[in-house]
């Protein structure tokens, strides 16, 4: 049975409360006074007592993240969420007094069936979570098996191999480095997303060239022009999923440019109304029309490992931190002819 805390002030609504809901669920009367310490599925409370405890639910609530913990305001005021502001952060459901035993189950049941929901996927993605990391550990180890013994029949058994078999040993070095790198990929990015989304202001033009410098490399070797154009703005974001959006798109930006062609990249910013656009242009080989939205996909890759290496996990990555903010990722682009990748976020 689902556990119902009742921080009712009003003596006659909380026992009217308790008779209705206790036919049905585990019903406890919060002790006047005292901090909030047992443990529910769903809280129930007047205006007064959100005043009073509002911070110490706050707290509650954080700690149950990514999983709901939800709290029923009861108040007289049918126009509580047009008077009160930001009733929304504090409170998951308001019901206006005298109300039916009928609308309160039914809202007590949709704020439950809302907790069942979240602790399910919650347990879900811990065991989905120590699957990977059993998994991983477990590869890992048969791939470094692999790449050692590759090792000692280099050095134990050089002079009896050819040049053909000396090529192999190779080879399969270079597959034990693909998969170790295919497992760090997915690694990643089955960990992105898994805290707490948490906004920051963001200058947007120091912020991609922090992420250029970290891509210094890959200019320098590729000889790569950037240009960054567009006023500073600031955006409210995640730093570390706004990182590895715009590293991602910056990469491949000089990634997938043909040998001896010299990548130049254009970072613009845009503002349209209420909505800010960061646009990454390049010089690249181009994508079809038919192929735009599965580069967006995991796994899906459209050229060869010979002509650009690679797991097909960068641009999911860029999606997946984008939504996770609020925003749109999108592509216009070409065969031939370059493309511009770009993400947008209301300000």
């Amino acid at each position: 049975m689902a556990r119902i805390l009742l921080i009712v002030d009003r003596h006659e609504n909380r026992q009217m409360l308790n008779a209705w809901l206790s036919a049905y669920h585990l019903v406890h009367e919060h002790t006047p006074g005292g901090s909030i310490e047992e443990a529910f599925d769903l809280c129930i409370l007047d205006g007064p007592s959100l005043s009073r405890y509002l911070e110490e639910l706050q707290n509650r609530r954080e700690q149950e993240r990514p999983g709901i913990l939800p709290v029923l305001l009861i108040t007289p005021r049918r126009d509580a969420w047009a008077t009160t502001p930001h009733l929304w952060q504090s409170v998951d459901d308001a019901i206006a007094i005298p109300v039916s035993k009928l609308e309160l189950q039914a809202r007590v049941e949709i704020l439950l069936r809302t907790r069942r929901m979240s602790q399910d996927l919650r347990i879900r993605n811990e065991d989905m979570q120590a699957f990977m990391q059993a998994m991983s550990h477990d590869l890992k180890a048969s791939v470094r098996a692999v790449t050692m013994f590759t090792e000692i029949l280099e050095d134990s058994q050089s002079k009896n191999l050819d040049g053909e078999g000396r090529a192999d040993l190779r080879r399969i070095r270079g597959a034990a480095q693909e998969m170790r790198e295919l497992i760090d990929s997915l690694l990643n990015f089955s960990r992105l997303g898994r805290g707490e989304v948490r906004y920051e202001p963001i200058d947007l033009k120091s912020y991609v060239e922090t992420c250029l410098r970290s891509l210094e490399a890959d200019v320098r070797n590729r000889h790569a022009s950037v240009q960054i154009k567009g006023r500073s703005r600031t955006v409210q974001a995640d730093p570390t999923l706004m990182k590895i959006a715009l590293t991602n798109l910056l990469s491949n930006a000089i990634k997938f440019v043909p040998e001896g062609k010299q990548p130049e990249i254009t970072v613009s910013t845009l503002l349209r109304k209420d909505i800010c656009r960061i646009q990454v242009d390049d010089n690249g080989v181009g994508i079809s029309k038919e192929d735009q939205q599965r580069i967006f996909m995991p796994f899906v890759r459209l050229f060869s490992e010979e002509e650009f290496p690679g797991v097909g996990l960068g641009l999911p990555s860029v999606r997946k931190a984008v939504e996770l903010m609020g925003g749109r990722v999108g592509v216009e682009s070409a065969p031939g002819q370059g493309s511009r990748f770009w993400i947008e976020f209301t300000i």
